[in-house]
């Protein structure tokens, strides 16, 4: 039996709000649809057809996300402290996420409810193609022998269903050699039909939790930007370690909630001790997490707990599920995170209705001083018109704003990748300098991955904000004119749905990747053939004159032969052992530095160029969207400025009648209206709708989401 989702105490009253609203537009569509000049009395609002479709449309895409949306909560933790179990054993699929295995590609993992059990790994063009660990053969087929389907042709993921066992094959890295199953594997999305997902929450598996450092850190800060909740995962062996403060200090930065899981507590009999001490050392490196609440557990408790209730033993299940710590973790989580969120959602569908009705409303109220002929009206509407002439040549002020807008957006993304670049290549070159060579082979290049994943997380994120508020400035420009209460603004027109393309649920992007930018070359390892006798005379000859040396000074100190004999030696194949490590590491050195630059060069260029791009058609479009509102507009007046001289013609009964209809058509909308401000106040949303900015606010967009 599924547990039901947290309720909100409003949320059967939005939704029923929001459905009513979305009816009365879709009603007024049909009617100005089948009787333009003259509404139909059961329309309930006036105006074009088209735009109470859209706004109809928004209120239900909207109401959806309300009800459907679900609380992200982003999972991190180092190697080894039972991150992967304790998601496991959150949704009750213990073989679901490999425990014995990191994901280590760069691939984000979102667990969310679904009704039936499915997987899919999102794919990046021209999956198959690419040569190294992980590449198909040439003959089209994926390392597992499946069809490699290609990507979406404009560089965004194409989805593969996979089975469930097989999420560690195009998500996780062979733990032998280090390299990733798959180098084509943008994220993995499962859906399960669990109680814990049910209740209005998704898992996100951030990729590379094996160490908060480097790229891995720098992919989870990046996800918390459009997350809901921080769940990080620790364990009872130890306090927490210098990696793991310094992520907690940068995330003091993103305002999610955290919460921490100390796993393992069944096989560290000091955890108590060790919670202690990471509550000293919280609040003294990150206070900003002091007051977050600590959940003490066991993955094997509740693995057990689930196996004895499956047999029947309820009473031992109950002692084993208390025992384990999951419950009141639960609890939280879907209560206080999935419940905020919720909250949330709903406050932002209240204030799409609310702006879906403003405008039909305003314009019903001009309508009804046309029909009691104010003298004002006329030249009013005049007035607009005259102004809205000035939006529309080349030099209007929007376009420049525009213009000026993109180009700085553009210099600012293009700044802040190079920077990223640069910190990438410090990190690296830190890492090359300091690392031993075994670490280094494998587990660099991995490492690297997931920093480059996390500068396209970062720069995303970066031209998303710099998007939204080169479109509210636009708006701005215009709002004076294109009045989006009279329902054919930009506002009402969209352009922020527009510009911003998804919400991240198909793993699309502002900055898309193309191609070569997406999939990353492969780290190539040199060789050193030192068999064979030159190859022995080598490696030694440098070292024989200095061992020879020693057994020479040795020899006449000792006055003997064996002795010193034995020593040279031994020197002899010390020092060429050194060598041959020294050798082995320089070796191990230029490759990783080589593999660095070839990748450093293949971003730095790609991605400028994607930036300029993406940047430039998403401001295209918004030019176009506003294009499109100011010819409706337009329209608009001269249509309310032709019915306004029609009804200081009309006789005084139709202009009567005509009077009565318009007045029960805004007391219909007023009650929406006033119904929507309550539940606003309720929620602690804004009732004006233009409080919020562009778009009605409608949620932050990111991988994962839905």
């Amino acid at each position: 039996m599924t547990t039901p989702r947290a309720e909100s105490p409003s949320r059967a009253r939005v939704l029923d709000f929001a459905g009513r609203t979305a009816d009365l537009l879709e009603r007024a569509s049909r009617a100005a649809a089948a009787e333009p000049a003259e509404p139909a009395d059961d329309a309930g609002a006036g105006g074009a057809g088209s735009t109470a479709e859209h706004a109809a449309r928004r209120v239900r895409e909207e109401a959806a996300r309300a009800a459907d949306g679900a609380a992200s909560l982003v999972v991190v933790g180092e190697k080894k402290r039972g991150k992967s179990s304790t998601i496991n054993s959150l949704v009750g699929v213990w073989d679901l996420l490999p425990v014995d295995a990191d994901v280590a590609t760069g691939v984000h993992v979102v667990v969310r409810h679904g009704e039936r059990p499915r997987a899919e790994a999102y794919l990046l063009p021209a999956a198959g193609s690419t040569t190294g660990a992980g590449a198909g053969p040439s003959d089209g087929t994926d390392p597992l022998g499946n069809p490699a389907p290609a990507g979406e042709p404009d560089g965004r993921p194409s989805p593969e269903p996979i089975p469930l066992e097989r999420i560690a094959e195009y998500a996780a890295v062979d733990p032998l050699t280090g390299r990733p199953h798959r180098l084509d594997v943008h994220h993995v999305e499962v859906e399960l039909p669990v109680p814990m997902l049910a209740a209005g929450l998704e898992l996100v598996d951030t990729p590379g939790v094996g160490g908060l450092v480097s790229g891995h850190a720098e992919l989870a800060l990046a996800a918390l930007e459009w997350a809901d909740a921080l769940v990080f995962v620790v364990d009872g062996s130890g306090e927490l370690t210098s990696s793991e403060l310094e992520f907690l200090a940068r995330a003091t930065e993103r305002t999610v909630e955290t919460v921490f899981v100390l796993t393992k507590t069944d096989s560290h009999d000091a955890w108590q001790a060790v919670l202690a001490r990471n509550h000293e050392l919280i609040a003294r490196h990150a206070p900003r997490h002091s007051g977050a609440s600590w959940f003490p557990v066991s993955n094997r408790a509740r693995r057990d707990a689930a196996e004895a209730a499956d047999s029947g033993s309820l009473q031992e299940a109950a002692e084993l599920l208390s025992e384990s710590g999951f419950e009141p973790l639960e609890e939280l989580l879907r209560r206080r995170v999935a419940a905020r969120a919720a909250e949330l959602r709903l406050a932002n569908l209240v204030h799409v209705a609310l702006t879906a009705i403003a405008g039909p409303l305003a314009e019903q109220e001009q309508r009804l001083r046309s029909l009691r002929q104010d003298p004002t009206l006329a030249a009013e509407v005049q007035g607009a018109e005259e102004a809205l002439r000035l939006l529309q040549p080349e030099s209007a002020q929007w376009r420049r704003v525009l213009s000026t807008g993109a180009r700085d957006l553009k210099n600012a993304l293009q700044l802040g990748f190079r920077r990223s670049v640069n910190d990438v290549r410090q990190y690296a070159e830190g890492q090359i300098a300091t690392s031993e060579p075994g670490t280094l082979a494998q587990e660099f290049p991995a490492d690297l991955e997931a920093q480059v994943e996390a500068v396209w997380l970062q720069l995303d994120n970066a031209a998303r904000r710099g998007l939204a508020v080169l479109e509210e400035k636009v708006r701005q420009e215009c709002a004076a004119v294109l009045d989006t209460a009279a329902g054919s603004g930009p506002e009402e027109e969209a352009p922020g749905a527009e510009l911003v393309p998804v919400d991240g649920s198909d793993g699309s992007a502002v900055v898309l990747r193309s191609e070569r930018a997406g999939l990353l070359p492969e780290m190539v390892h040199s060789k050193h053939r030192e068999g064979g006798p030159l190859g022995v005379i080598e490696s030694v000859a440098p070292s024989l004159g200095t061992a020879a040396t020693f057994g020479t000074v040795l020899s006449l100190l000792t006055g003997g032969i064996l002795v010193p004999a034995v020593a040279s030696y031994a020197m002899l194949a010390v020092l060429t052992r050194r060598r041959r490590q020294r050798t082995e590491l320089g070796r191990v050195r230029g490759d990783a530095t080589r593999h660095l630059n070839r990748v450093l060069t293949e971003l730095s260029t790609e991605i400028p160029a994607q930036i300029t791009s993406h940047v430039d058609e998403l401001t295209d479009r918004l030019g176009a969207v506003l294009d499109q509102a100011i010819a409706d507009e337009r329209v608009r007046l001269e249509k309310q400025l032709a019915d306004h001289r029609r009804n200081l013609a009309a006789s005084a009964a139709d202009l009567a009648a005509a009077r009565d209809r318009t007045r029960r058509r805004i007391a219909s909308l007023a009650v929406l209206r006033d119904e929507g401000a309550a539940l606003a106040r309720s929620l602690g949303a804004p009732s004006d709708p233009g409080a919020s900015g562009a778009d009605g606010a409608s949620g932050s967009p990111g991988p994962g989401r839905s």
